[in-house]
């Protein structure tokens, strides 16, 4: 039994969303800490070696988690020298002396660690002075459909008012913006509902009607049993676990669609499963590259920074990836187009086609235009085959009188100006 291309197209899909998202998950608390980018190059090396022996860096990473943190590491909590200093793209989260992160107001991406009181002062961003208590950071104003917010003073939490809110919002007295088109939403909601109910309605009292003309029914189940492809010589239609690239079930055009769909899939899984193994082989931060969530400024900056890092030290990857998906697609094209060559001889001479009920006759004499040429070749090869033809189709050789043919062929469908004037007339 064959499995539907576009079924396992999108079960691929699935699994490689599946394996991204176990890959991450790990990595979100880690982000979400700050100390994740300090590490990043030290754990990609350490997993470029894992490759050589796993056991070996399980143990050395089972015993550094055991250490005990050093002295910098304790007396990091309370240096006040954190605070007096910008960093570019912090990954590390601020003592807590003074725990809040604070971008520069001239400098991109530069973090200073401030007090609570100190947001949005020591040449800091000015509007960002809410001192955010989870995610440790100063903020601007948030206020939801608020289109200019009013910044509290330094060091204030809930003075966050709303000076003019956004279209489709009104200002209330406590500084909240509120949506004055629910009723929208409401009678839209309704309206559907009602049609709903109608075509209900309307179905159980068509579906409940007596039939009228049961022979019309009927024929129009046979039209449809006939048009259905059945195989050959029988009326019974193919089963589901048909494999339809190696057998014709209606002609060799669906064989060569379904083939080039079993190709795609192949191509891709291929590609896939090389770049997985770069994945295992080197690192797993191929698959986490673009892809960390950053919930404040100082994260995001780090994220950057880290990511740019990496992807320098992995672009190696992405080139050699490349250099295999380019001779691999041109390999396989090569090999699918001899594949589908194949396929169309074999089947042209082997089974029944529309082919087998067509013949081209080359080398014909001269004949004119004004004669039944069609005719006349019709009766000659009725004569001489013994078979009855239906048709015949002729391919006149004009090039050297084209344009007289086209002009003259203009002229055949314009009437002329005797016509022309009747129907005038007559109308």
């Amino acid at each position: 039994m064959t499995c539907s291309p576009r079924v396992c197209g999108f079960v691929v899909i699935l699994g490689v969303f599946l394996i991204a998202q176990v890959a991450s998950g790990s990595q979100d608390e880690c982000l979400a800490a700050g100390g994740c980018f300090a590490k990043a190059s030290s754990l990609a090396a350490s997993t470029l070696e894992a490759a050589k022996g796993k056991d070996l860096h399980k143990q050395q990473a089972h015993n550094e988690s055991e250490k005990p943190p050093s002295e910098a590491e304790v007396d990091r909590s309370t240096d006040t020298s954190l605070c007096e200093a910008d960093k570019f793209a912090n990954p590390d989260l601020c003592p807590s002396t003074c725990p809040y992160a604070a971008e520069m107001r001239d400098e991109f991406c530069h973090f200073r660690c401030v007090k609570k009181e100190e947001c949005g002062l020591l040449n800091t961003v000015q509007n960002a002075t809410i001192p955010d208590e989870r995610l440790k950071f100063c903020r601007h104003c948030e206020v939801e459909g608020c289109m200019q917010c009013v910044a509290s003073k330094p060091g204030q939490e809930s003075l966050e008012k709303c000076q003019q809110c956004m279209p489709g919002y009104s200002l209330t007295r406590e500084g909240e913006c509120e949506m004055h088109g629910v009723w929208v939403f409401v009678l839209i909601a309704a309206v559907a509902g009602v049609l709903l109910v109608f075509a209900i309605w309307w179905y159980l009292c068509v579906s409940s009607k007596p039939s009228v003309n049961e022979a019309g029914v009927q024929y129009g189940l046979e039209c449809r049993a006939r048009s259905r492809i059945s195989q050959a010589g029988t009326s019974e239609t193919y089963a589901l676990s048909t494999n339809l690239m190696t057998t014709n079930v209606a002609g060799p055009g669906t064989m060569a669609l379904f083939r080039f769909e079993f190709a795609i899939l192949v191509w891709a899984i291929t590609l896939l499963a090389v770049w997985m193994g770069f994945v295992y082989f080197v690192s797993s931060d191929l698959l986490i590259l673009g892809n960390r969530p950053a919930e404040s400024p100082q994260i995001l900056c780090a994220a950057i920074k880290w990511g740019r890092q990496r992807q320098m030290e992995l672009i190696w990857t992405k080139v050699s990836w490349m250099a295999f998906a380019y001779a691999f697609s041109f390999a396989g094209a090569i090999c699918y187009g001899v594949q589908q060559t194949k396929m169309f001889a074999r089947v042209s001479a082997e089974e029944e086609v529309m082919t087998r009920y067509v013949a081209i006759l080359e080398g014909l004499p001269k004949m004119k235009g004004s004669e039944n040429v069609e005719e006349i070749l019709k009766d000659a090869v009725a004569q001489a085959c013994e078979v009855e033809v239906v048709g015949v189709s002729v391919c006149w050789d004009f090039g050297e009188h084209r344009e007289e043919v086209m002009h003259a062929l203009e002229d055949a469908e314009e009437p002329s100006e005797g016509q022309g004037s009747a129907n005038t007339t007559s109308r």
